[in-house]
């Protein structure tokens, strides 16, 4: 697969800074992960988020197994002292953002400006009034005024600049990481990566509800998750039953379909069992 997405290895996290891949992970792949950014346009929101997306270490090995991605890392060459032409290269990159955006708040404030025009002009009127200014002797040009807004805005320095968090636009070396999960992962690694390859659906982690995986019939920001997933380690070990009715009891709190993982037989094959709550039953045929 030649048209691998590039993942940025940081603090032992895979980082997605580019919209593109993120969208192409997301809808394309059910890769979902987890956006910690603040997004530009609501900076104060504590529910909205935006770039970076950081993936899940199932997530990565996942993606890495399936040929999606390439886990690169770039701090040494981002830590190191920038030489003289790199410095020179990132003053020009951040002048031509700094141009590019000098239009688009150029038409902005102008289009405010014309749409306050005559409260601008009656303002101007009332003040002249004010200051001894006969009624009759008052012309106020409006093209004069905009002219004079144009000029004015022309000569603005204008540096409104937000930084979002993207993919390090100079050209860096980088080393390729071979990302391994620890043992105690493996069984949850074998489940989720069967999951996605047998079922059409996205999975998220299920710490919010008590359970290892969240299973979505479409992309978890237009549904609701429709089945919590709970892996067993030990299948052939007796179930507590306390645990057993937790678990399904939980499950129709939140209306979600309870599923318990687990691996069987000498060749380690999957299996899922599915729970359903009739505890209420007997009470409502009496």
């Amino acid at each position: 697969m030649d048209d691998k997405i590039s993942v940025t290895f940081q603090h032992n996290r895979g980082f997605v800074y580019d919209v593109e891949d993120y969208i192409k992970l997301r809808s394309t792949h059910r890769i979902v992960g987890s956006l910690i950014g603040t997004p530009v346009s609501k900076p104060r929101s504590a529910s909205s988020f935006g770039l970076p997306a950081v993936l899940t270490p199932l997530e990565i090995r996942l993606a890495l197994d399936e040929g999606l991605i390439e886990l690169i890392d770039k701090e040494a060459q981002l830590t190191r002292c920038p030489s003289e032409e790199a410095k020179q290269q990132f003053a020009r990159l951040s002048q031509k953002q700094i141009d590019e955006q000098r239009q688009p708040v150029v038409e902005k404030r102008l289009r405010e400006f014309k749409q306050y025009l005559p409260k601008i002009i009656e303002g101007k009127r009332k003040k002249l009034l004010k200051s001894g200014v006969k009624e009759e002797d008052i012309t106020i040009n409006e093209e004069q005024l905009l002219k004079e807004e144009n000029h004015k805005l022309a000569t603005m320095e204008i540096d409104r600049l937000i930084q979002i968090p993207q993919e390090y636009p100079l050209k860096t070396e980088c080393t390729y990481v071979n990302y391994n999960l620890p043992e105690c992962d493996r069984l949850k690694y074998k489940i989720f990566r069967d999951l996605w390859k047998t079922r059409p659906v996205f999975i998220t982690g299920g710490d919010s509800f008590g359970c290892d995986f969240l299973l979505y019939p479409g992309d978890p920001l237009y549904y609701h998750a429709s089945h919590v997933v709970h892996v067993l380690a030990n299948a052939a070990q007796r179930l507590d039953a306390k645990y057993l009715i937790r678990c399904c009891r939980l499950a129709v709190v939140v209306n979600k379909v309870c599923i318990f993982a687990y691996e069987e037989g000498p060749g380690g094959e999957i299996r899922y069992q599915t729970m359903e709550w009739e505890g209420n039953v007997a009470a409502e045929e009496l």
